[in-house]
C-alpha cells in the first residue's frame, strides 16, 4: 500500500432541503485524500 494514497473519512455538514421546503442541517461522512480525489476525477466525466 502507498502511503501517499491514504484515504481517511471527515464529517460534513450539508444543506437538505425536504419535500415542505424547510432546509435542515445533516452530518455525513465523505472520504477526502489522494484516492478520494482521483476517484472524483476520474467519475467527473
Amino acid at each position: 500500500m502507498n502511503d501517499n494514497e491514504t484515504e481517511r473519512l471527515e464529517m460534513r455538514w450539508l444543506p437538505v432541503v425536504d419535500a415542505a421546503g424547510r432546509t435542515r442541517m445533516e452530518a455525513t461522512w465523505v472520504p477526502v485524500g489522494a484516492a478520494a480525489q482521483h476517484a472524483a476525477i476520474s467519475h467527473a466525466a
